[in-house]
């Protein structure tokens, strides 16, 4: 199967399912932007051309690399809501396994192409189930990234999909899973905000951004720990989900509710932190918002993330953005400093 061609995102889409690259002109300036990494963004309904490249660009600076985006167009509100219950109610029982498990259809699917063989001997699987989410271009531009033969590293290539753009993601991945088997999924990551989609298909690792007072996030009636939520917030705006990102990061390691924390996952929090690598400007947000909101636990978090942290990576951090360590030694230094925090104060101060 043929991927969609990737053109360099300089100006807006126009085309439904067009795929372009997108890097961050403020990105491409810091040391610490990845041009070899990708991720791929998929937008949502009612959106305008200039919105698309808009959000594209805001987590390609924030994920420090070029972003492979794939342009959901819209064809105003009335159309765009019309195809979401299209697309949410398209690959639904594959995905829910009504009337039979995921397993059962992919079964079913496969007798159904070597049906289809019998009279079109050199027809490709991937191509057969690539007509199950023709009706969409945005879908069958995904499927295709992921599907077809563009280089697109499943695994390594993270998902970033906003509203309607999850029901193009799930309806893209089960038919990824059709056509090569459910362990084509194992690694896949998508990252969800403002998410109308209940229901995915299996072996995915899923992150679910919501606004508690986002109503097209209340479609999604699942609740699972992997679930990252904010109150107090009425919007469902990607632009919105950006600008809150390290509240998102903290929340996904934090239990509790009505600002209070039960517990924190300071260790797990730490070795994500570690994985942002180095970006510095990300980094900050995320500690200050520790410091600001987390006090008594923005300690424990800097600790793990100094202990865990390579001197490669420190050193990197600092020639980026000295104030970033300057911020961690002052987490580490609040109130009482025992031996472990001297010894991070210690290795941040040589790096």
């Amino acid at each position: 199967m043929q991927a969609p061609s990737i053109a360099l995102g300089i100006a807006p889409p126009s085309r439904d399912g067009e795929v372009k690259l997108y890097m961050s002109p403020e990105g491409l300036t810091q040391s610490w932007f990845n041009p070899a990494r990708r991720v791929i963004f998929v937008n949502g309904m009612d959106n305008k051309p200039e919105d698309h490249m808009e959000a594209a660009m805001a987590v390609s600076l924030m994920q420090g690399c070029p972003v492979i985006g794939v342009f959901n167009k819209s064809n105003g509100k009335w159309a765009d809501l019309g195809q979401c219950i299209a697309d949410k109610a398209q690959l639904s029982a594959m995905q829910a396994g009504i009337g039979q498990s995921f397993d059962a259809w992919m079964v079913t699917v496969e007798r159904l192409y070597q049906l289809a063989r019998k009279t079109y001997p050199m027809l490709q699987k991937t191509d057969f189930v690539g007509a199950m989410v023709e009706g969409n271009a945005a879908t069958r531009s995904l499927y295709g990234l992921l599907a077809g033969d563009g280089g697109v590293s499943r695994a390594r290539t993270p998902i970033y999909s906003h509203s309607q753009g999850n029901l193009i993601t799930s309806n893209a991945l089960t038919a990824v899973a059709m056509a090569l088997g459910a362990g084509a999924l194992a690694g896949v990551e998508v990252n969800s905000f403002g998410s109308p989609c209940q229901f995915w298909p299996p072996n995915i690792k899923r992150h679910n951004h919501a606004f508690t007072l986002d109503p097209v996030s209340w479609l999604d009636m699942t609740a699972d720990l992997s679930s990252s939520k904010i109150g107090h917030i009425a919007g469902h705006e990607f632009k919105l989900y950006m600008l809150v990102d390290a509240e998102f990061v903290v929340n996904r390691f934090r239990f509790g509710g009505l600002s209070m924390t039960a517990s924190m996952d300071e260790d797990g929090l730490a070795a994500f932190l570690v994985q942002v690598g180095g970006n510095a400007q990300r980094l900050r947000r995320i500690f200050e918002h520790l410091r600001d909101k987390h006090f008594t636990d923005s300690d424990d978090v800097a600790l793990a993330y100094v202990q865990a942290a390579p001197m490669a990576l420190l050193q990197s951090l600092k020639r980026a953005d000295p104030g970033l360590i300057a911020l961690l030694i002052g987490l580490l230094k609040a109130g009482w400093s025992a031996d472990d925090e001297k010894a991070a104060i210690a290795k941040l101060q040589k790096a």
